[in-house]
This record gives C-alpha cells, structure tokens and sequence, in this order.
C-alpha cells in the first residue's frame, strides 16, 4: 500500500428519475407528508471488489456480506475504489446502486502487454478491469510484446495505460513475488524520516533502563519459533508450582521505542502488519528494531512485558500479574528441537538439563490447558496446509505444513496470555482493541445442516435471541471424524465462519470460545498489539492510558489494521497459488488424484491430492448441462452421465498452467466417475 495515498477524490451522483407530477399530485403529497419527518435513506461506505466477469462486491466494514455491484454500476469505478452505495432491489436481489466514488483506489497496476496488430493491449494480472487496456506505442517504455509491465492507469472507455516500469518475463519464484508486491504497492523501504528515528536509537538495550523495571535475567526464558524466523516476540517460562504451575510468557516491549505520532509510529500503521514471502519478509518495523533491539535473541538482555500466571491442578488461571521486564533469553529454539525432545526425549536436541525440565513443565500445562479448550468447546478445525520451499532461489518442494507438539505447546500459552490481559482490561473497565470472531449467521448454519441432513446429522440452533455455542459445531465435527462426509464438513464450517476482526466493541471470540479476548503476543509483526501494550504499560505506571493509545482512535485503528490484516492474507493465498501453478509446470499432461472442493454453475474445482493446489476446469468443457444443488453441494448432469459433489474423489489432467495468475486448468479423466459418497 502506498503511503499517504493523495486523495483524487471525484464525486459521481446517480439520480432515479421518474414521470413529471402535476401540480394537484405535488400538492396531495405535501399534504400527506405534513408533519412527518422522512427518515434519511441509509448508505454504506465500502472498498470495490471487482470480479473478472465484470460485477463486483462492496466490501463494508462491520457488514458481514459484501453489496454486490451489478455490470452498470462498475462502469464507472474499479478495483479498490472507496465508494458509497445505497442497496436496492432488483430481480429479487439486493444489489448497491452508485452514490458516489469517496476515494479513488491507486490508479497502478500490474499487466502483461500483447500486441495485436498495430494495437498494444495491456491485460492486468489480477483480471480486475473488465476489457482491455489500450497502451500507446509512445508509452510502452521499450516494453515488448509478452513483458509484464506496471502501468498507471487513465480512465475512460475505454482506460489508456502507460507503462512506468518494465518488469519482465516472470516465471522464477522471486520474480513471481515481486510481481504481487509491485501489484499491491507494498513499500519494500522506508522513508528517510523513519530512518532518522532508528538512527537516534542505540543497537542495544540501555542499562539506565533496568533499575525501574522487574528483573527476570534468572529466569529460564526460552523462544520457540520456525527454524526461518529471525524476529522473536515471544519467550516462555514454566515451572511447578505446588500441584499447579507458574507460567510466564515475556513479550517484546515495542511501545518503549515506537511511540504515538513519530515518522516510526507513522509508518508501522500504514503498513499495519509484517508481510510474510517464502524468500522475504518485508516487515512493519526497521530490520533494527525487528531482528535487534526488540527481537528477544538469546542471552542478551531485552525489554520485555512479562506476564505471570499462576494455574491450579485442573489447568485454571488463578492470579495474573503484569511487569514491566528485562529479561535474558537462554536459547533459540526451533518447533522441530523442542518437539525432539519432548516427543522423542533427544537430549541432543536440547542440551542444557534446566530447560529441558522447564519445557517438561511446560508440556504438562499445555495438557491441561489443551483440555479446558475442549472443555469450552472451542473449534478444533482440520484444514491441511501446505507451504512453498526454495532453495537457492528455485522451487524445490511443496510440503505440507508442520504441526508438533511444540507448536501446539506455544499456541496455547499465547492463547493463555492474550486472554490474561483482555481480562485484565476488562476488570478495570479499560477500553481496548479486541481480537473479536462474531458467531456465523444462522442462515450459514441453516445452511451447514441442509447439508448435514442426509447423513443423519444436524447442529442444534438456539431459539429466539439465544446464542450458538460453538460447542454444538465442535461437537458436529467430532461425530463426523472418520465418515465420508467430514473433511468436507471442515471446509464448509471454515467458509460459514464471519471474519475476525480488531474493535473496541467487545464481542468474544466464537470460534475460541472466549468472552475476553486480544492480541498482545506480536507486537512486532502485528499494530494491533503495540495498541494493547501502550495503553498496559501506561495502566502500570498509573498514567492515563489515553495519553499512551488515545481509546477514541481505537475503532479507526481497529478498522484499518482489519483491512490490511485481509490484504494480507490475500496476498499470501496468491502466492501459494503461482507457487504452486509454478510447481505443477512439470506436471503437465499427468494425471493426479484429486478431490473436489468447489463448485459453481459454471466450474468445478478441485484439490491434488499431493500438494493441496487447486485446480479448476470450465463445466461446458463436459459438453453437458448441469444442476447445482447448492444445499447439499452436488452438481448433476442433466444427462445423469455425471453426479459429483464436495469432498468426492476424482482423478483428473492437467491440461495447462499459468504461474503468474496462479491457475491451473485440469480436465476430468472418466466424466461417468461416480465417488463412493455420491453412490
């Protein structure tokens, strides 16, 4: 995202117009509306999300479904525009008609240029802009035919491009990535002014500070983080205690350096988030910063936020306290030595005695509190990842993500500190910046059970103002572990699942099944936390925490960092996607098992079986017409030649592929296949 994005604000009415009204009809309707206030028509303000096909969505912060845009209405903006609507009915469906155009998205983009005869197009990469880009001769730049290129964009029907920098043929992986962050205008340095600041600070931690501070040297503090990781938030400490344990968890104390409205401060908010890359990172905070004098490296001393929690036999949190800390890490640990030692007892692996025994204590408590989880039932769900893996700047593999015992060892101890300290908040009727999930809607879970129905199973809906519990789901899943029906159940509860989202309101958390809950643990990567932690430190220090984190920006903040937190996670689905595209460029002409995992009423789609990259093939490829039961996920030929559904094993070809894009195009190899769950 481009820093302070100038504002080209341009306004654009749209005006229903009806027949002309004569005067004794004027006259009638004054009469009529004598005495009665009109209530003002309701708008919403909302990002444009276009779709290749030409309609698209508004995208509305605190409405959980988009507004869907038809082809009309996108004439006159594009992908990223800030626009306002009022919803309307057409054809039976609610659609947003145009108010206005609030903000103008960057008119920057990434395309690939062609030449069709003495034409030059520009087709985008991310197929946002319905037609084609016509590019002058004289504003190619020296580009040619088939070079990606970034083009800043001209409106008008139809657009005119012109070309400000040429990037080339992509079709390595760093050039792939490249490609997305030329295309979301990620910022890959930072400003002159953020230098500066980062100047002034010392390369390591000031010893006047640590008199006022609580000192936790002594203490057998440990990082456990992936074996790539080079900025450490978070370190553990656990030890018996009587029959119950003493758990400290030590956070990086970020607030001491970055503070509200410095060029630092400034910045790590526009960026709102580290951006994660198989070969990168480009990250909020100055390299400085976020692999230095915060990072919590080993046997160094580091300012930390330090919790403490005191937990009784069964697991419960009985008293919390907040410090202030300097702490000296004892080692850097990876998931994959912790795990050796815990699951296999490899001494190697983790050779100091002291810290062994800790992360023993510390293992037993994760038990623990891995049963109250499920004692709250909190969904546990299955959804298998996979992640890219290079070596020397090529493609080497796509394997599936690793998921030990230490790294369910560390989530349940953050888990354990988040909810500490938005419970600590609440106790002082503090406002804070929440980590919320809202409870789907019931139309989803309507939905899940339709499915649900002919396998004999139903998930229970709450009368009247009641809330769902997400037990009741949990416990759905928990029947459904083994049967044709559950790894698809899983995606489904996934997708009727609303997005989490930062806000001061506190909501909870559905799907950890927490009434309290916030982000405290990553203040390096993540804004959000360094909200939290300024607003606790000045709490500590019995200041006004809105000196620290005014509490009447949280909700502007909230919404923002939300916005980039989705951005985010776009940008790193796109990637797996061309990565994977990339990978399968050996493949072609092969076939693979797959299993169905989407469908419309014009494709299929699918997942291969090794790599969990999705396909996807066009329905009138099949030559059939088709019926999509959208309830419970099945598409049937009208001829019976084909009835396939969600879940279904399928064996397929892949027939093309296109890195860039992150596409790959696949065929059915027996159309008559009928899985065994359809039978």
């Amino acid at each position: 995202m481009s820093r302070q994005k100038k504002n080209r604000s341009t306004r654009h009415e749209h005006r229903r117009t009806s027949g002309r009204r004569g005067p004794n009809r004027r006259r009638k309707q004054r009469d009529t509306d004598k005495g009665r206030t009109r209530k003002p028509e309701q708008t919403w303000i909302g990002v444009v999300s276009a779709h290749p096909d030409g309609f698209g969505f508004v995208d509305v912060a605190g409405r959980d479904k988009g507004i869907f845009l038809p082809h009309e209405a996108m004439r006159d903006v594009m992908h990223g525009d800030t626009v306002e609507v009022r919803v309307v009915r057409r054809r039976g469906r609610e659609c947003g008609e145009l108010v206005r155009i609030v903000e103008q998205a960057p008119a920057t983009i990434v395309a690939q240029l062609r030449r069709e005869g003495d034409v030059i197009l520009a087709e985008p990469r991310a197929r946002r802009m319905p037609g084609a880009i016509v590019v002058r001769s004289r504003d190619t730049d020296g580009a040619r035919d088939g070079d990606w290129v970034r083009l800043d964009i001209q409106r008008g029907h139809p657009p005119r491009g012109k070309v400000i920098e040429v990037l080339g043929r992509a079709m390595r992986p760093a050039e792939l990535i490249e490609l997305v962050i030329a295309e979301h205008q990620l910022p890959e340095s930072f400003p002159p002014s953020v230098l500066a600041e980062i100047a002034s600070l010392p390369d390591e931690v000031d010893p006047a500070r640590w008199p006022a501070r609580t000192d936790l040297r002594k203490l057998t503090f440990v990082t456990i983080d992936g074996a790539d990781a080079r900025d450490f938030d978070d370190a553990i400490c656990v030890h018996p205690r009587g029959e119950g344990f003493e758990a400290w968890v030590a956070i990086a104390d970020v607030a001491e350096y970055v503070h509200p409205g410095s060029a630092l401060d400034q910045e790590a908010l526009a960026r709102g988030n580290s951006y994660y890359f198989p070969d990168r990172v480009i990250p909020m905070l100055p390299e400085k910063l976020s692999n230095g004098l915060c990072s919590l490296n080993p046997h160094v001393p580091r300012l930390a936020m330090a919790v403490r929690m005191r937990f009784d036999a069964n697991g419960i949190c009985r008293a919390v306290r907040i410090h202030e800390a300097i702490i000296a890490s004892k080692a850097r640990l990876t998931y994959t030595q912790a795990s050796a030692w815990l699951e296999r007892r490899d001494p190697e692996a983790v050779d100091n005695p002291d810290i062994r025994e800790m992360l023993d204590a510390a293992h037993r408590l994760h038990l623990k509190l891995a049963k109250r989880r499920a004692m709250r039932g909190a969904l546990d769900l299955d959804v298998p990842e996979v992640r890219a893996v290079l070596h020397e700047g090529r493609l080497s593999g796509m394997v599936p993500g690793e998921r030990n015992v230490a790294h369910h060892l560390i989530e349940e101890l953050m888990l354990a500190a988040n909810t500490a300290i938005a419970e600590w908040f609440a106790r002082q009727s503090c406002p804070l910046l929440y980590r919320v999930h809202p409870a789907p809607e019931r139309e989803a879970i309507e939905s899940l059970n339709r499915f649900l129905a002919p396998f004999g199973a139903t998930i229970p809906l709450p009368r009247g103002k009641g809330r769902l519990r997400p037990a009741a789901i949990q416990e759905v899943l928990e029947q459904a572990e083994g049967k044709p029906y559950g790894h698809v159940l899983h995606r489904l509860v996934l997708r009727s699942m609303q997005q989490a989202k930062y806000t001061p309101d506190n909501e909870g958390h559905f799907g950890l099944a927490y009434r309290h809950y916030c982000h405290f643990t990553s203040p390096i990567r993540r804004y959000a936390d360094l909200t939290v932690h300024r607003r606790l430190k000045a709490m500590l220090r019995g200041g006004n925490p809105d000196k620290a984190q005014p509490a009447k920006s949280l909700a502007e903040i909230g919404e923002h960092v939300s916005v980039r937190e989705r951005i985010q996670q776009r940008i790193e689905w796109d990637v797996q996607a061309m990565l994977a595209a990339l990978y399968h460029e050996k493949d072609v002409g092969k076939r693979m098992r797959a299993v169905v995992s989407g469908m419309s009423k014009r494709r299929l789609f699918v997942e291969l079986a090794d790599t969990l990259a999705e396909g996807s093939l066009a329905l009138d490829t099949l030559g059939e017409r088709f019926i999509l039961d959208e309830d419970r996920h099945r598409l049937r030929a009208r001829s019976g030649a084909l009835d396939i559904g969600l879940g279904d094993a399928v064996e397929v070809c892949i027939d093309a592929v296109d890195p860039v894009r992150g596409l790959i195009s696949v065929s059915l190899t027996d159309a008559r296949t009928r899985a065994p769950a359809a039978r």
